[in-house]
């Protein structure tokens, strides 16, 4: 064999080994349910991605993301080939799933508290169940989680003892 074979095998398995353990532990299977995040890494070959006004290839485009950067999941369309994210400062629109690759926060187990999580740092709102707000929670506040979720709402409780209802998008395992 020649050296540069031998040494482009070697390259080759030592890059193997360091990526498979990565994308293993980011994989929603070794993550509790309740602790799947709704965050979401752009994860192009270095470029932006299109942020677009709908599901639509030639549709206007309202902005970009760069690569690497975590975006907030909010839906997908039935086909399942576009996502629609908000990124950090406020952009909201479509883009292709494929770009996109699951980001875990926190733990990976569900412990019985969470905490709260935006993308932007400020507060969530804490709601009653009929949806009045009660009160701001701050970003990173550890909140008491009941083990069910009522639609897209987590039953919480904050340190200070107010009960109410976040919505799961804003929560993360401890």
């Amino acid at each position: 064999m020649k050296p540069n074979v031998i040494v482009f095998s070697v390259l080759s398995v030592f890059t193997i080994l360091a990526v498979v353990p990565l994308s293993w532990a980011q994989s929603e299977e070794n993550v509790d349910p309740r602790c799947r995040t709704w965050y979401r890494r752009v994860t192009t070959e270095g470029g932006v991605l299109n942020v677009r006004e709908n599901t639509a290839t030639n549709a206007k485009i309202r902005g970009t993301v760069p690569n690497g950067t975590v975006v907030l999941f909010n839906t997908g369309d039935r086909s399942g080939n576009w996502s629609e994210i908000t990124a950090p400062g406020g952009l909201t629109g479509w883009v292709f799933e494929r770009f996109l690759t699951y980001h875990h926060y926190g733990n990976r187990r569900f412990t019985g508290t969470m905490q709260v999580k935006t993308l932007d740092g400020g507060p969530v709102n804490l709601r009653s169940p009929s949806g009045e707000v009660i009160g701001p929670v701050p970003n990173g506040t550890l909140v008491t989680t009941e083990n069910q979720t009522v639609g897209y709402f987590a039953n919480v409780t904050t340190p200070e003892g107010r009960r109410g209802q976040i919505v799961t998008q804003f929560l993360i395992c401890n």
